[in-house]
């Protein structure tokens, strides 16, 4: 009975992961939506719904330290509270990115010159994405191959990223009018960029989870 109950607990903790995996994807979402159509309403619904994140992410932690003080786990079900807070973290830092992005999209409407936002940035946003939902796959199916082909999508970002930051610049040398709008799109990227390292760090929680190995998928 009690084997039971504590499996039972383990399971909801990994939903929660999950729906808090959901929560910040959903952020991250509208917050480009808010960025592509320069939509403040949509920008402060970003800002508005992050207590939810940052509720649950506390909820987690608080799960995680009652199942380590009442059932004591060892092996795989440790792993999976530790590396479940860590990953539980990772995702209330993306969740933060997204807000980010919301501010930066109220800092560019008020200035005099809008910048149109560059193809470059819409895709490497949706190639952080897509190893964002890759990460959350490799948890969800506990899969360590997953979490490995991460690293291919990374080099990809880190590309275009480095190309994307040269066009913006290039930008703000040609119209003195818009640095304060490139600048806080230079931040943009520098929050993509992050929320794609933070996908890699949530790749190897995994690994680790189910190896017991660390393995640097960002050396």
């Amino acid at each position: 009975m009690l084997r039971t109950y504590y499996l039972h607990q383990l399971d909801e903790f990994c939903e929660d992961i999950i729906r808090l995996g959901s929560l910040v994807k959903h952020a991250l979402q509208h917050a480009m939506r808010a960025l592509e159509t320069w939509n403040t309403t949509i920008a402060d619904q970003v800002l508005q719904n992050d207590h939810e994140i940052d509720d649950l992410q506390r909820h987690l932690e608080e799960r995680i330290i009652v199942l380590m003080v009442t059932q004591q786990p060892v092996a795989h079900d440790l792993r999976l509270l530790t590396s479940g807070f860590a990953i539980a973290s990772e995702l209330e830092r993306i969740g933060d990115y997204a807000c980010g992005v919301a501010r930066r999209v109220h800092t560019i409407v008020s200035q005099p010159a809008l910048v149109e936002v560059p193809v470059g940035l819409i895709e490497v946003y949706h190639e952080a994405l897509k190893m964002y939902e890759m990460s959350l796959e490799s948890f969800l199916q506990q899969d360590p191959d997953i979490a490995r082909s991460l690293v291919r999508l990374e080099e990809k970002v880190d590309l275009k990223v480095a190309r994307l930051r040269e066009e913006l610049i290039e930008v703000a040398r040609q119209d003195s009018k818009r640095v304060k709008a490139v600048v806080a799109l230079l931040n943009v990227v520098t929050l993509i960029e992050r929320t794609a390292d933070r996908a890699t760090n949530i790749g190897e929680r995994v690994i680790y989870l189910e190896t017991n190995l660390k393995q640097d998928l960002n050396p």
